[in-house]
């Protein structure tokens, strides 16, 4: 028994050495790796700060391999939902053409890591730190102007500041923009009250915002009668009809989509009656031909951060600007809990006000969206009326909302195409 005892604790005496000769090797790999990321370029710039901006110490960094170039000021989404422990590699491969400023709004991730406040979020308080950090970023680089990059809400936000501030910002890109939370735009109410009225057909409808019209809920829309909610959900019917029109088998079962029955549950949602016999008439529709058939919809698309076409975990771990007990913070940091969360309906509907109600950019304006992430054709609706000196759009194919970001080489291209217009301008 105490020989066994003996050669139990010589074996766990090893598993220790090994365990702990495995994490000195981790930790010396991750000291080079942020040797190598902490360079700055030949003529370049490669720092981080903190800067005071309405009381609160908020974090940058600066990266670019040309102190000449222009300045780009990245603005992540949420509000508060900074990526900025695992994003580095993909702001670095701009860094050709633009000196990246990457910046931790109020009270997200390092920001709120350094100098965690309770001050109330309001969109005053936000335009405000925004135009004192701008102003900040432009003395420190000697600019007169930048180009804001906007993912999201950062669009939004980004939008916001360029229509109000057109003196400072010499360019606007968004990726993937965000208009609304909740809401539907007025003229696709009155396309749907037309549509129901028999002015627009159904053709007219999914041409100008595909099947995914007959998706958004009647009451969103406006649509209230009996008449009305039948004539939509007969629209629907002819969608999935469409879909399998080269597909008897699911042709056939498209056809079994009973629109008066599910008229009847939209309109007495509360009959458990009603509700169990469209899940047994109606479930199996839905789960075959839209498993089949729904990449045909602007929406759906479920990405992650792992998703990237960058090492997302040796961007983690190889990050320069982060220490192991930061790092050990973030990635246990409880987003549903933080300042923003009861304040991004209103600060997102609050900025996105200013977007609708003013759509003339006094720069250049660009778009890079997922093509499955323009429900409706809203976003590609928004950009049609905007006007600015110089515009493009462009669809992500096979793209979700976070896309634009993640694929950091088509956005990259994208980017270099714009730096290059600027740069003959």
């Amino acid at each position: 028994m105490q020989k066994a005892l003996k050669k139990l604790i010589k074996i766990l005496k090893w598993i220790g050495i090994v365990l702990l000769g495995m994490i000195l090797i981790l930790l010396i790999i991750r000291l080079i790796g942020k040797m190598y990321y902490n360079r700055t370029p030949d003529g370049g710039i490669n720092e981080s700060m903190y800067l005071d901006v309405n009381g609160q110490e908020q974090w940058i960094s600066i990266y670019g391999e040309n102190k000449d170039n222009p300045v780009m000021l990245f603005l992540h989404g949420g509000p508060g939902d900074s990526y900025s422990y695992a994003d580095f590699k993909i702001w670095r491969k701009l860094a050709k053409d633009y000196t990246v400023v990457n910046w931790d709004q109020r009270n997200a991730v390092k920001t709120w890591l350094h100098n965690c406040q309770d001050s109330e979020i309001t969109p005053e308080l936000m335009r405000s730190d925004l135009e004192m950090l701008t102003d900040q970023i432009l003395a420190y680089t000697g600019k007169d102007k930048l180009t804001l990059l906007g993912m999201s809400w950062g669009t939004l936000y980004a939008g916001d500041y360029a229509l109000r501030h057109p003196e400072k910002a010499e360019c606007v890109i968004d990726l993937s923009i965000t208009l609304e939370v909740g809401i539907y735009t007025k003229q696709m109410q009155q396309d749907a009250r037309d549509y129901c009225d028999g002015v627009l057909s159904y053709e007219d409808i999914i041409a100008k915002y595909s099947y995914d019209f007959f998706e958004c809920p009647c009451d969103e829309l406006g649509i209230t009668a009996p008449a009305d909610i039948r004539k939509m959900n007969e629209g629907f019917k002819l969608v999935l009809l469409e879909w399998t029109e080269n597909d008897p088998e699911l042709h056939a079962l498209a056809e079994q989509y009973d629109t008066e029955l599910q008229t009847q549950v939209q309109l007495d949602p509360e009959n458990s009656d009603l509700i169990n016999a469209v899940m047994e008439r109606h479930l199996p529709i839905f789960s075959e031909i839209f498993a089949k058939y729904s990449d045909q919809l602007h929406f759906g698309v479920q990405e992650s951060i792992f998703d990237t076409d960058v090492g997302v975990l040796s961007s983690v771990w190889f990050n320069p600007y982060y220490t192991l007990p930061e790092l050990c913070k973030v990635l246990t940091y409880d987003y549903d809990n933080n300042s923003y969360t009861d304040k991004i309906e209103l600060l997102c509907n609050d900025f996105a006000q200013t977007l609708k109600d003013n759509p003339a950019y006094q720069m250049p304006f660009y778009v890079l969206q997922g093509d499955h992430d323009d429900p409706c054709g809203i976003i590609r609706n928004y950009y049609d009326s905007v006007t600015a000196p110089d515009k493009n759009f462009r669809y992500l194919e096979n793209g979700g909302h976070m896309s634009t970001m993640l694929r950091s080489e088509e956005l990259a291209a994208f980017v270099h195409e714009i730096a290059g217009k600027q740069k003959n301008s």
